[in-house]
Parts: C-alpha cells; sequence; structure tokens
C-alpha cells in the first residue's frame, strides 16, 4: 500500500489495532471501513450519552456528526484500530479542517458474546466543526446509514430524528418517503 509509506507508519507496531474508534455513520458498514482501514476489528456496540445526531455540510456534501444534547443518545460501533487505521480516517474525515476527535469513557457491548466489557474504554469519535451549517445529506449516502442502523438493530427513530433536526420535520418527511421510494 503506497499511501501507508507516505505516512512513516510501515512498521508493525503502527499496525497493531490498540485504540478504540467509534463509527455513527458511514464506516458502520463493515466493507467501507474494511476498504479504508485494513487493521481495523470491529469490537462491539456502544451508546454515546448527552449527543444527538445531526446532518451538516462540508465541501462535498452533507455528513453526519454529533452534537451536546443531554436529552439525546447516538449508537455506535466499536472498532479496534492501529495507528495506521487512525492516520488513514483523519485523511477521510477532513481532520483537522472539518472534524475533531473527542473522546468519550464509554461501556462496550462485544459483538461476540453480547456482553459488557468489564471496564470502560476510552474511544475516538470524529466531531464535525459546531460551526458548519446543517444540511441534507446525499439519499444514497442516507440509504448507507440506513442499512448500518438496521445492521447493527440500532434505532432507527435516532436516524430519522437526526435529518429531522437538520433540515426540518416536514422537509425530512418528504425526504424519507422519496427515500423508501428508492
Amino acid at each position: 500500500m503506497a499511501g501507508m509509506f507516505s505516512l512513516g507508519l510501515s512498521t508493525g507496531a503502527a499496525r497493531k489495532p490498540n485504540r478504540f474508534y467509534l463509527a455513527y455513520g458511514s464506516n458502520l458498514s463493515l466493507e467501507r471501513m474494511k476498504s479504508r482501514c485494513p487493521d481495523a476489528v470491529a469490537l462491539g456496540t456502544a451508546v454515546i450519552p448527552g449527543y444527538r445526531l445531526l446532518f451538516k455540510k462540508s465541501k462535498t456534501g452533507s455528513y453526519a456528526t454529533i452534537e451536546q444534547d443531554a436529552n439525546c443518545c447516538v449508537p455506535a460501533l466499536v472498532y479496534r484500530i492501529s495507528e495506521l487505521d487512525e492516520a488513514l480516517l483523519d485523511r477521510y474525515e477532513g481532520y483537522p479542517r472539518y472534524y475533531y476527535k473527542r473522546n468519550f469513557r464509554l461501556s462496550v457491548t462485544r459483538l461476540d458474546s453480547g456482553r459488557r466489557m468489564k471496564e470502560r474504554k476510552w474511544c475516538m469519535a470524529y466531531v464535525m466543526h459546531e460551526e458548519r451549517t446543517l444540511g441534507e445529506p446525499d439519499m444514497e449516502y442516507f440509504r448507507l446509514l440506513d442499512e448500518g442502523y438496521g445492521e447493527w438493530n440500532f434505532d432507527t427513530d435516532i436516524l430519522d430524528k437526526g435529518l429531522a433536526d437538520s433540515i426540518g420535520i416536514r422537509a425530512a418527511g418528504e425526504y424519507i418517503e422519496r427515500c423508501q421510494r428508492g
């Protein structure tokens, strides 16, 4: 992988998954995540309390982000990632221009056993800068998130509310109707 060498992370230590990453957007897709982060391993699920899902504009469209809201929570897929994976995600997510990193100490429920891990884990998530404006996501992107929510048994009402909070209730209803028609 040519890009790996330009990042200076070709050593074995840089390739060992040793940190936790929270995916709440397109990286809910195992296939997409594997193509972006070769060392990533889906470990479990978690809930980010005190945050809500929104869609905000960046250079190429409107994408998922989270924002503080004491009355909400956002489900996430927890990956164990390597230093190389994090560097690749930084590039993909547009860090630090569009997103910054935020760490959360969360309970993680393992995918393999369905049991909660004994200790809470420090997990990193990318958060879009708050000053970015709200926007309507591309329908293909929204469908990808909807598929991810379904695959991981996340409450799709959270996804729908995130859309409504971003573009308005009426517009979201029309958008979802168009999305379901295909």
